[in-house]
């Protein structure tokens, strides 16, 4: 069997997600192959006609797999019905965030076949291998179908995977390119968030599972170690960065990895993400300073706690997250902050608390996204019950970047895209260097030139 995953993505990366479901696929004796079509703000889908009829013409499969977020939905669509014009017997599947949670945003189209509700491996291997005998799909957990008679059939999604040591490294060959021009290992140590912040897609995504009490899982720090020692045959990189909403809750699990990394990669520093809370234990802080990290991730979101609290979910104080940051800090790592803007109902007294909460960190780097209504979340919900939502504006949007797409008046809009980027400026008054003034003028010469999007 042969399967074509397609992902439009607004920036070129390593797409985890699929490399892990091309290295299942292919110990089950498929082919696999992947196409990624950068988009931007502004494209058509026709524009790319002719790249994605290459492709299929050139490979046949018989499977085509998509990968979604709200924001790539119409691009899947109309990519979906132009395969099926020029290659009708292929069959067609969405999988993602967006068609977990809402199946019925995709099945009415007779372009797409399936939808995949959840994790992909085994709803994958079971679809092929009825397809392969030609029996019925109907009863596949996990699979979104037709039956006979047209009638849409939704099944629940299958049991989370809960031994990840039991899957397959990653498959890098087929973001082979993509890792090449990364001067970084992206890494996965496990799967899953524990907590429930209104605007993230984890907290609808664990309900969908029966064994959601499982939904955070880890590997066994020997396979990190085993991947990434096979990683350095192949690849040059200058850090590891781990991928993972949150790393290392548990610290027993952090210990044995911390022992494990440093001892094989002495040489090697790493990034991570760490919730507020766990910043600020000293005891996870110091394990981690030791095993060569480097920098840490923390989201903030938001300055004020009052917002934070009751509107996204998030009930550390400010002076844990003062406390957090200045503690890394201590132990000689940087302070990296992701912090949102625009969200519904925040006002402007509320932005200035974030710039302000910035200033007192006083981080290496800011990352800051305008909000963005991510489909059967909380904050989307609220959205659409106070009518906040400017769907034209949300429907050309590719990205969290550079505009919002709630209705607010000029003033708010514009003050939004300010407070962006005074957020993400604040290392330049906190801990000025002349490389930031390069990275933002390679960020609105690649956005306004070469129409492209720059993450890195």
């Amino acid at each position: 069997m042969k399967i074509l995953f397609v992902m439009f993505a607004p920036y070129r990366t390593v797409q985890m997600q699929i490399a892990t479901l091309s290295a299942f696929l292919k110990d089950c004796d498929c082919k696999v192959r992947y196409l990624e079509i950068i988009i931007f703000p502004g494209d058509i889908f026709n524009k790319y006609e002719e790249i994605v009829e290459k492709e299929i013409l050139a490979f046949l499969p018989d499977i085509v797999g998509f990968s979604s977020y709200d924001m790539n939905y119409y691009f899947i669509i109309e990519c979906a019905t132009f395969i099926k014009n020029i290659h009708p017997r292929v069959k067609t599947i969405v999988g993602g965030h967006h068609a977990s949670s809402v199946p019925e945003d995709f099945m009415p189209y007779d372009s797409i076949d399936y939808v995949c509700i959840g994790e992909g491996e085994y709803v994958l291997k079971e679809l092929i291998d009825a397809l392969s005998k030609g029996i019925s799909v109907g009863t596949i957990r996990g699979l979104c179908s037709r039956g006979l008679e047209g009638n849409i059939i939704y099944n629940r999604a299958k049991n989370l995977i809960e031994d990840l040591d039991k899957l397959p490294f990653i498959d890098r060959s087929i973001v082979h390119a993509q890792q090449q021009e990364m001067d970084y290992l992206p890494m996965f140590v496990g799967k899953g968030c524990p907590f429930n912040c209104t605007y993230c897609a984890n907290e609808s995504m664990k309900k969908l599972y029966p064994n959601q009490n499982s939904y955070v899982r880890h590997r066994s720090p020997q396979k990190i170690i085993e991947e990434i020692t096979q990683c350095k045959k192949i690849y040059k990189f200058n850090y590891v960065h781990f991928y993972d909403d949150i790393f290392a809750m548990d610290i027993k699990w952090l210990q044995n990895f911390c022992e494990l990394y440093r001892s094989r990669f002495p040489h090697i520093p790493f990034y991570c993400l760490l919730r507020p809370e766990i910043a600020a234990s000293e005891k996870h802080v110091k394990l981690l300073a030791q095993s060569g990290c480097q920098n840490i991730l923390i989201g903030v979101e938001s300055g004020s706690q009052k917002y934070r609290q009751d509107m996204l979910g998030r009930r550390m104080t400010n002076k844990t997250i003062l406390k957090g940051t200045t503690l890394v800090k201590k132990y000689k790592m940087k302070v990296s902050i992701f912090m949102m803007v625009g969200l519904p109902g925040e006002t402007f007294l509320d932005m200035i608390k974030s710039l302000w909460i910035n200033l007192r960190i006083r981080p290496y780097s800011v990352q800051t996204g305008i909000f963005f209504p991510i489909k059967n979340t909380p904050l989307y919900k609220y959205c659409v019950d106070h009518n906040l939502i400017n769907e034209e504006r949300m429907k050309s949007m590719l990205v969290y970047t550079y505009d919002t797409c709630l209705n607010y008046g000029i003033i708010k809009r514009w003050g939004i895209i300010l407070f962006k980027w005074l957020n993400s400026a604040t290392p330049l008054v906190t801990n000025f260097r002349f490389s930031l003034f390069s990275h933002f003028l390679r960020i609105q010469c690649k956005k306004w030139f070469k129409k492209e999007i720059d993450y890195k």
